[in-house]
């Protein structure tokens, strides 16, 4: 058996994009396959494995074959069997995206949805889908939100967690973003600093961001401030750890305020800059920074 195997199980929402991710996968050289059906997972895998020379294998399953219990069961069965491996890294990726979203792609590809019949509309079906889904997705390594994804963004999001998969470093993603724009679909952890006082209603500072001098300095006249910029920033590096330990990948951390343009930005930033300086594997996107 070859070292160094990587085997990503792909599952989630119809719609959100797992066709798509399968075409990104095979053009960096993963043997990929879709629609396995759950109980015939396990033991192609071993087949697969020990039969052959591929190294990277990519495949979906999903809510396709209408049993969504066997599917998590059997993505414990190969966990637990691939954990403690030290030839094969064994991921689950979950492909997520909003309700509008999933249901403007089944309009435009004009295809039904794999539980839509003539008892359930597209509405209802998606609703049952997401319903059946969730437990599937509380288990998942990487949790993938495709709603505003761009075909080349997917496919750098992409290529970024395969070279976060030869760390034992769990990268933090940090969001900055504005309730008033809704919440980030994929987000771990969420952090609301609508507590802060708000820059926007002082004249001087209402067309400037938390980049610059000037929010700065008048947010850092206030010791909440500083608290929970350190608050947040204890709590990340502790949750790094204890996820590195379980093979994790990434992390998505949302802090947000009203308008995603003052205090989100700030805070975002200060705690990205302590974890730099701690030499944490980390990144940030102010969402709605230009808004």
């Amino acid at each position: 058996m070859k070292k160094n195997r990587k085997i990503l199980l792909i599952t989630g929402l119809s719609g959100a994009g797992k066709t798509t991710i399968l075409k990104i996968l095979e053009d960096l050289n993963y043997y990929t396959i879709d629609n396995i059906p759950p109980h015939l997972i396990e033991n192609f895998l071993i087949m697969l494995l020990n039969t052959s020379d591929i190294e990277n294998v990519a495949f979906v399953s999903d809510i396709r074959w209408k049993n969504s219990e066997e599917l998590k069961s059997k993505i414990l069965i190969l966990r637990e069997k691939f954990l403690n491996s030290p030839d094969i890294t064994f991921k689950i990726i979950f492909l997520d995206s909003s309700i509008e979203t999933i249901k403007i792609r089944f309009m435009k590809s004009r295809r039904g949805h794999p539980l839509q019949n003539n008892a359930l509309s597209l509405d209802e079906a998606i609703d049952k889908e997401i319903e059946l889904m969730t437990p599937i997705k509380e288990i998942s390594d990487i949790i993938i939100d495709t709603t505003n994804l761009e075909p080349s963004m997917f496919r750098e999001k992409i290529l970024d967690i395969l070279q976060n998969t030869k760390k034992n470093i769990t990268k933090i993603k940090i969001i900055s973003f504005g309730f008033k724009y809704s919440t980030p679909h994929d987000l771990d952890y969420l952090f609301d600093v609508r507590f802060l006082p708000n820059p926007y209603y002082i004249k001087e500072l209402f067309i400037q961001t938390g980049k610059d001098k000037e929010i700065k300095e008048y947010l850092e006249n206030f010791e909440e401030t500083h608290q929970i910029v350190e608050s947040i920033n204890d709590f990340l590096l502790k949750v790094q750890k204890w996820y590195s330990a379980t093979g994790r990948v990434s992390i998505n951390v949302g802090i947000g305020c009203t308008g995603g343009k003052h205090r989100s930005v700030y805070v975002a930033e200060k705690v990205y800059e302590l974890l730099k300086n701690k030499n944490s594997n980390v990144s940030i996107f102010h969402r709605d920074i230009n808004r």
